[in-house]
Formats: C-alpha cells, structure tokens, sequence
C-alpha cells in the first residue's frame, strides 16, 4: 500500500501542492482579521495549517477512491480561496455566509462548478452504455486520460495539472 501511495502522491503531486497551497491561504484570510492567538501564534496560521492538512488529506482520499473526480479537487480550492479574500474584503458581509455551514457549501461547490469550467473547458465523460453506467460510471474507479474540449490555454493547464498529455476533443 505505501508502494501505491507514494507512486499516487508523486503523480498527483502538483495538484496536492496547488491544493494545500490554496487551502492554507484560504484558512489564512478567512480568519487575519481575528486578533486572537494560540501559543503565541496567530489563529490564521493555525487555521491555515489545520486547512491544509484537512484538505490534503482530502484531497489526496479522493484521488486515490475517486480519480474520475481530481479535476474538481483544485476548483474547489481556488472556490474556496475566492470566498475567504471575498469574506477579507467584504467582512460584513462575508461573516453571514461563513456563519451558515449550508450557504458556505454552497457557494463553495457552484464556485467550484464554474470554476472547473472556466480552467479545465470541458471535459467529456465516457457516455452511458446501460442504466449501471447511469449510476455508477464504469471508470469511476480508475484513473483514465482526460478527454478536453477547451480552448489552447484550458488544454495546457489541464495537461500541467494532470502530469499528463489530455486527449482533444
């Protein structure tokens, strides 16, 4: 299993490092305004390490259980990382939505939707041969070549992000 892991964090390692990077920073913004410390260490710091290792770890999970699934991992962040510089700027504001968990996830996971889309373009899905694959998709479980439909920028980043030459559509 360690084999697989370390083979997994290699391949997987600059989204994990994009990832993390994202999540500290969100952790960070989301709480310098607070002026409170913890063993002398200001909370946006800790907060921005217990994201990063929270979201790491997370991250790392879903592309281990969920591969057909990484390209949402890094909209997600950069979705995250837009709300905390939102609730920076407009605190009035941005503490509402951080004070309802379902309002935060929202805004989070349809950022994260559009986000993806503006990245990555499209990327296509094997279509459904039966109502198992309706379900389940038969490659859910297994990390296949991306197939894109975007323009020369999505396709370059895509292929960076994914240490992989992604297929055109």
């Amino acid at each position: 299993m360690s084999f697989g892991l370390k083979r997994l964090i290699y391949r997987e390692r600059r989204r994990l490092v994009f990832v993390v990077s994202m999540a500290f920073m969100a952790g960070f913004f989301f709480y310098l305004r607070a002026d409170l410390y913890v063993f002398g260490v200001h909370l946006a710091i800790v907060t921005g390490l217990v994201y990063a290792a929270v979201v790491g770890l997370c991250a790392m999970l879903v592309c281990l259980l969920l591969p057909s699934m990484r390209f949402m991992i890094e909209a997600v962040a950069v979705s995250r990382f837009a709300l905390s510089v939102f609730v920076l700027v407009f605190p009035n504001f941005g503490y509402r939505i951080l004070a309802d968990p379902a309002a935060t996830a929202c805004v989070v996971v349809l950022g994260g939707l559009m986000i993806s889309r503006l990245l990555h373009g499209r990327i296509i899905r094997e279509t459904a041969r039966d109502w198992r694959d309706r379900i389940v998709p038969r490659h859910a479980f297994q990390r296949m070549p991306v197939r894109v439909r975007g323009n020369p920028w999505q396709y370059r980043f895509v292929g960076w992000m994914d240490d992989a030459v992604p297929i055109r559509v």
